[in-house]
């Protein structure tokens, strides 16, 4: 069995969250056996992308449900979704959307370009509006017109109460509202909520807060939707046939979602709590550092993820950076996050233990 030593790739510990160039977050020994299991036999993927949609959309609550290879995936699926409902001529015909409502009234306030690229890759056109960083419900209002397929809305950047305010104009104009909500999980709540407040369609990343394999997405929403999701993607010869998802990432992250739903969603808040209060108690006596747990705020919903957030004075000598560096220079390595002049330490992705190896390490880095 090859490992990443074989390849010369270091681990490291990760003290910044579920990035996806990070590796997302780490599966449960009970979602790596699910896929084990599945690798073991031949199936109709047809057939069981539409059962273990059924199962999902069952487990969490809502009308409907797919699994992507990714969240990416999941809102370029999407935006095609919009743009072709269930009608299998126009599938075939994308990205040639010259007959078809074909813009995306898309806030600028989240700037991944790959989301951009995504829908335009699809046959949308962007309708850009609010700025880098504000968007208003009136702006995205305004950005409506005869011609639009879909609003994009961006969960985190812009709140539940702007979704609110939103859902019934899109809907008195008959106009889909696709969300991202990639990292939005926890709060478990997300999961439902969205569609409850008027979203036709909301993706969430499979291998972040859900625990699921890294190229996995989730896709919920109205049943009319989801079903034009699954005829543009894998394995309908559509152009999503390339977003393939493989029988062991359907069965990982059925698993895996099985898992989330069951967890203390209070208990886990407090874990993570505890591993950050205890990093920052490390370097509470520390000349020219303040170090303090603030939660992660999404402006709708419960705070839902403590992180330690540590800023160092010019008295303690060590820019951020530095301080940074030398964490990831250090044996184990650990890979921590800058957020202008302030370190942040994400405890979702820390082990059992890790925090107390981060404390030690961040002391030595700071004297």
């Amino acid at each position: 069995m090859l490992t990443y030593k074989d390849l010369g790739v270091k681990p490291f510990i990760n003290a910044s969250g579920t990035i996806t160039t990070l590796g997302g977050s780490l599966m449960l020994p009970q979602v790596i056996n699910s896929m084990r299991a599945a690798a073991t036999g031949f199936i109709d993927l047809n057939d069981l992308h539409a059962k273990a949609g059924e199962k999902l959309a069952k487990m969490i609550g809502v009308p409907a449900a797919f699994i992507s290879c990714g969240a990416a995936s999941g809102i370029q699926l999407s935006a095609a979704a919009c743009l072709t409902g269930t009608n299998r001529e126009r599938i075939r015909k994308l990205p040639d959307t010259h007959d078809m409502r074909n813009e995306f009234v898309i806030s600028m306030v989240d700037r991944h370009t790959y989301i951009h690229q995504g829908i335009e890759a699809v046959g949308g056109e962007l309708i850009r509006v609010g700025t880098d960083h504000s968007v208003s419900a009136a702006d995205i209002v305004k950005g409506i017109n005869y011609n639009t397929a879909a609003i994009v809305f961006f969960l985190g950047k812009q709140s539940k109460e702007q979704l609110a305010q939103i859902a019934p104009e899109a809907k008195k104009r008959g106009v889909p509202i696709m969300v991202d909500a990639a990292a939005q999980l926890p709060p478990r709540l997300n999961l439902t909520e969205i569609v409850e407040i008027g979203a036709s369609l909301v993706v969430f990343s499979g291998g972040k807060g859900l625990r699921g394999p890294q190229s996995s997405g989730l896709v919920v929403g109205q049943k009319e939707f989801v079903e034009a999701v699954c005829l543009n993607s894998n394995p309908h010869s559509a152009i999503g046939r390339g977003m393939q998802v493989g029988k062991e990432e359907i069965m990982g992250l059925l698993t895996a979602v099985e898992l989330f739903l069951a967890q203390d969603e209070i208990e886990l808040l407090a874990e993570w709590n505890a591993r950050v209060e205890h990093i920052v108690d490390a370097l509470e006596s520390i000349e020219g550092v303040q170090a303090e747990v603030r939660s992660k705020g999404q402006q709708a919903s419960p705070d839902v993820a403590p992180r330690a957030y540590i800023t160092l004075a010019e008295s303690s000598g060590k820019t951020p950076s530095q301080v940074i560096d030398q964490l990831r220079a250090g044996d184990p390595a650990i890979v921590a996050r800058q957020s202008g002049n302030e370190i942040i330490i994400d405890p979702m992705t820390l082990m059992p233990g890790e925090e107390k190896i981060i404390a030690k390490q961040l002391v030595e880095a700071l004297m």
